[in-house]
């Protein structure tokens, strides 16, 4: 997505390992920011979110997070954390993936902006195969305390249909995988917002059978239920869209298309850089004064 930026304006794109984005004082030493107009960050927040007096240094910032759901999760070690660091960064804006997580953001006061997660066309693709030998499939992971709600959430549907649940160990494999599912089981519970691989699945022709965040979620990313996706609210509703699917086999095909040209029209990384390209473009927001000695 950052390389597709450069159709929009021009950008240097710096890839950080752990251990320099522990330490971005060192390398923001040998950058010259003089030359930029803006600076945005890409990074994973339990590396940053003790660095916020060099953050503050940094000119016309902005933060891309596609984490930021962490900050009003229940039970996650990062609750709160995120609102804490960016109340500390005077002028910043954020850039979130989740269209609640951003409304959560301005409410408290932080200059943010949405755009949707989004894929690359080039990597993940429907193969049109003959056949899909997986009717309902999840790949990703379940160990992490975060994933304990989707984790029962699967169990439960688990014992009651017959899902596949997989982890893959390539991008070659992962694409394979997509191209099986028939039905890709999303079961973003208690996240408030969606995942990747919902639209990286979409992509792949699956018919995405989404859990509803709501509060605007679905409006936001243009989620229509029975139009491109099938959106369910618990486990019985989930087994009764599971039932119409096997019913209908005919319509459910026409709502996985029309998911696919969907994410295909709006979720591409083309498309998401024109709309970062955009948000960077705006004016940031007068710095606050600040006597001489809170400058200090």
């Amino acid at each position: 997505m950052w390389y597709a930026l450069r159709q929009h304006c021009t950008v240097d794109v710096y890839f950080l390992d752990k251990q320099r984005q522990r330490n971005l004082r060192q390398f923001f030493s040998a950058i010259d920011l003089g030359v930029y107009d803006r600076v945005v960050l890409d990074l994973m927040f339990k590396h940053i979110h003790k660095q916020g007096r060099l953050l503050r240094t940094l000119p016309a910032l902005t933060i891309y997070e596609e984490d930021a759901y962490l900050d009003i999760m229940p039970g996650s070690r990062w609750l709160g954390a995120f609102i804490k660091l960016y109340r500390r960064l005077p002028g910043l804006r954020v850039i979130s993936t989740g269209y609640m997580v951003t409304c959560h953001l301005r409410d408290s006061g932080v200059d943010a902006y949405f755009t949707p997660k989004g894929f690359d066309p080039s990597r993940l693709r429907d193969q049109n195969k003959p056949t899909r030998d997986i009717d309902l499939g999840f790949i990703g992971r379940l160990g992490s305390k975060a994933y304990s709600a989707r984790r029962n959430m699967l169990e439960s549907l688990g014992q009651r249909e017959s899902l596949q649940v997989m982890r893959t160990s390539s991008a070659e494999e992962y694409l394979d995988m997509l191209n099986r599912i028939r039905c890709f089981v999303s079961a973003d519970v208690g996240l408030g917002e969606y995942m990747a691989k919902n639209f990286e699945a979409m992509a792949c022709g699956c018919l995405l059978l989404a859990k509803r965040q709501g509060q605007g979620e679905e409006e936001a990313l243009g989620f229509v239920d029975g139009g491109n996706v099938l959106l369910y609210d618990d486990l019985d509703s989930l087994c009764a869209q599971v039932a119409w699917v096997r019913a209908h086999p005919g319509r459910a095909a026409e709502i996985a298309q029309q998911g696919r040209e969907h994410v295909l029209a709006h979720n591409t990384y083309a498309h998401l850089a024109d709309q970062v390209a955009k948000v960077i473009a705006e004016p940031f927001l007068p710095l606050p004064s600040l006597s001489w000695w809170r400058w200090w």
